[in-house]
């Protein structure tokens, strides 16, 4: 037996009709036995058997599985091939990726670059102005919020995304490096349709940041929001990018968004060679 196809072939041969009901509770079945076999193990510390029995019911196990996928005509090969796939956007650290390779040196992210955070007070409340080298980058931001909580520092978030993912579409628009020497990268990659994507991505980790620690705790970036982010960032560049990758991306933007907020401001030198954003108290310095 060498292949996924020849082993179906052989299920199909020692198989009854396309009962849906009969593999199903045969794999139930199987699974209670596997279940015993490894109960077996921990209640009899010597089981000499144990590696026979248990090889017996994963085999046992793998044959109605493979029953019940053949008689909804799915391939098992393609199941294997979709959950590494899977495997590996999940638990893959990933490659540092560089979108912007081959591009002139003006449409791409700068790969070392330093943005200042600077807090000042206003009649409605406080707004964040970013520079780099003390040049305005877009607007002043305030919180849009009934009450205080940080938001207007939320820059920062893409910075994270750029310094680890290599990907942004607010920061190339905020720096101006979009790749317009490609219209089509430029219209789907870097134009108003990915900046939203992006920009809700932010307002939905920000919105469960309190009830996922602030990003701070490994599961903190769990399956489940991986796949809604893949979702939203479908038919993008950055679908490239595994659940480590957005894990890091998410949780350096998140410590760096606490040190401004907790210092009213701050330098973040931004290194996407390193993929990482790095805080400093510039009020310290003077």
């Amino acid at each position: 037996m060498k292949t996924f196809v020849e082993y179906e072939e052989m299920v199909a041969r020692t198989g009854e009709g396309r009962s849906k009901i009969v593999p199903l509770l045969g794999l139930v079945g199987e699974i209670g036995d596997l279940h015993s076999t490894i109960k077996k193990l921990f209640l009899q510390k010597d089981h000499p058997t144990f590696r026979a029995e248990l090889q017996e019911e994963l085999g046992d196990t793998l044959w109605y599985l493979t029953r019940l996928a053949s008689v909804y005509d799915l391939s098992l090969e393609e199941i294997a091939t979709d959950n590494a796939t899977k495997a590996e956007a999940l638990y893959s650290c990933g490659v540092n990726s560089r979108f912007d390779n081959g591009f002139p040196p003006d449409e791409q992210l700068p790969r070392q670059f330093t943005v200042r955070f600077t807090e000042k007070k206003i009649k409605t409340g406080l707004h964040v102005r970013i520079t780099i080298k003390d040049i305005a980058i877009g607007d002043a931001l305030t919180d849009n919020a009934h009450k205080d909580d940080g938001y207007r520092y939320h820059d920062v978030f893409h910075l994270g995304f750029a310094a680890v993912l290599g990907w942004s579409p607010v920061t190339r628009s905020l720096l101006k490096r979009k790749r317009k020497s490609n219209e089509k990268i430029d219209e789907v990659e870097d134009g108003a349709r990915a900046s939203i994507v992006e920009e809700a991505i932010s307002i939905l980790l920000f919105n469960q940041a309190p009830e996922r620690g602030w990003y701070q705790g490994d599961p903190s970036v769990d399956v489940g929001l991986y796949k809604t982010i893949q979702q939203m960032v479908s038919g993008l560049e950055v679908k490239a990018c595994t659940a480590k990758q957005w894990m890091q991306a998410i949780r350096q933007g998140y410590t760096a968004f606490d040190q401004l907020q907790t210092n009213q401001g701050g330098d973040i030198l931004v290194n996407l060679d390193d993929q990482t954003l790095t805080y400093k108290n510039f009020r310290r310095n003077r």
